[in-house]
C-alpha cells in the first residue's frame, strides 16, 4: 500500500457495530460492541459492516425468531442477494491486494450464526405461545448464503456467553499467516 492504510479488512455482523438493529429485548450494548471495536482498531484493520438481513427484511418491529422461520424462499433469496453484493465487494478488495481476514457472525443467531443457530419446529402461530428453543449446530440463513458466495474465507463468531473467548478467537483470526 502506498499510504497509511493497513490493507487488511474484516467483515463484521451488522449488530456488532450497531446494537440498535438487534431484535427488541436482546441488545447487550448501547451502540457498538466496544471490546471488539477496540481490538479491531488496535490492529489497524478496516471494517466492512455487513447488512442486517433481519432488519432489512422484517424491520425493527419484529419478534424474536428461529432459523425455521427464516428458512423460506423469500428470506433466502433476500440473503442470497445481499451475499452476492458482499462477494463482489470482497472480490474487489482481493483484486487490489487487500487481505480480507474473514467474517465475524453472531453465535445462536438464526441469520448470522456461524456454528450454531436458534431452532424450534414449534415456533409457529401466536408468539406468546412460543416456548424455549434449542441451539443447533447449523449456521444461520445469511451465513449459509455468505459461505456459498465467499468460498474459503474464514468465519468466526461472537458469542455473548463467552466474550473473552470470542475476543481471543477473533484476535487469532487477525494474526497474519
Amino acid at each position: 500500500m502506498k499510504d497509511a492504510r493497513s490493507g487488511r479488512i474484516i467483515l463484521l455482523a451488522h449488530c456488532l457495530l450497531n446494537q440498535n438493529s438487534v431484535v427488541m429485548g436482546l441488545a447487550k450494548r448501547k451502540g457498538p460492541v466496544e471490546e471488539l471495536l477496540q481490538l479491531v482498531l488496535r490492529e489497524g484493520i478496516g471494517i466492512v459492516q455487513l447488512p442486517c438481513p433481519e432488519t432489512g427484511y422484517y424491520g425493527l418491529r419484529r419478534f424474536w425468531a428461529v432459523r425455521e422461520q427464516f428458512d423460506n424462499p423469500g428470506f433466502r433469496n433476500y440473503c442470497e442477494k445481499l451475499a452476492s453484493e458482499i462477494r463482489d465487494l470482497v472480490r474487489e478488495y482481493i483484486r487490489n491486494g487487500y487481505d480480507v481476514i474473514g467474517v465475524i457472525g453472531i453465535s445462536g443467531s438464526p441469520s448470522c450464526g456461524v456454528t450454531e443457530s436458534g431452532s424450534s419446529e414449534n415456533w409457529i402461530g401466536p408468539p406468546y405461545e412460543a416456548k424455549e428453543y434449542d441451539k443447533v449446530k447449523k449456521s444461520g440463513i445469511f451465513i449459509e448464503e455468505l459461505r456459498k458466495k465467499l468460498g474459503d474465507l474464514k468465519f468466526e463468531e461472537w458469542d455473548w456467553r463467552e466474550v473473552e473467548d470470542s475476543l481471543s478467537k477473533i484476535e487469532n483470526l487477525m494474526k497474519k499467516d
